[in-house]
């Protein structure tokens, strides 16, 4: 008997991808649909009766989204539905907070592809997401593993609320250095635009 799934992200190359990694599970999912914002996902999971959600955290919408308010909203709707959510942010306070909403599994982006069918597979005690190993560890650590120094320093100025300019006159380095550090960064992260940098520096605790 197949599995029907909901598929969410706004990113269409990592939709695609993630296609092919239900794909080549031995399990039978069949996607019945895809949505790529937050209004998208909710008309979505009203249209297509389904047993599970595969969805990223960090979504634009009509107004500033707060991913883990999405999460409940979705549970409170449809309080048997399996959830896995896909995210960047490690801030223990946000995994936390996914737990409460009996979420199936919190992977990570970057480790998706072989992490998937584990974490469908898996049978954690109630309340107890199955979690990619990136987010076992400290977050503060991952994201320094993650940035360079100086691309960490401007991230966590942009996240005090400067802007490129501001950040170039404090440490006396040239706007077109900034912008290229925090484009580098948000690349690392897999952040597409500044809407994407700003949701994610609010919900990483470093907004």
């Amino acid at each position: 008997m197949s599995i029907r799934v909901i598929i969410a992200d706004d990113h269409p190359v990592f939709l695609l991808g993630l296609r092919g990694v239900l794909a080549s599970l031995p399990e039978d999912y069949q996607i019945v649909a895809e949505a790529h914002d937050v209004g998208g996902l909710f008309v979505q999971l009203a249209t297509h009766p389904v047993e599970m959600l595969i969805t990223d955290l960090n979504m634009p919408g009509d107004q500033q989204v707060d991913g883990v308010r999405m999460i409940g909203r979705v549970r409170q709707l449809y309080p048997d539905l399996t959830i896995v959510v896909i995210t960047m942010l490690s801030d223990p306070r946000i995994l936390e907070l996914l737990a409460r909403y009996r979420v199936k599994a919190i992977l990570n982006k970057n480790s998706l592809s072989h992490e998937l069918a584990a974490s469908l597979r898996s049978s954690e005690p109630a309340g107890q997401p199955w979690l990619s190993d990136v987010f076992r560890s400290d977050p503060l650590l991952q994201i320094e593993k993650a940035l360079t120094s100086k691309e960490l320093e401007v991230i966590r100025l942009l996240g005090q609320g400067l802007s490129v300019n501001d950040i170039a006159a404090r440490l006396y380095r040239t706007k077109q250095t900034i912008s290229a550090q925090k484009l580098s960064a948000m690349r690392k992260l897999g952040l597409e635009n500044d809407a994407a940098l700003w949701r994610w520096l609010s919900q990483s605790g470093l907004g």
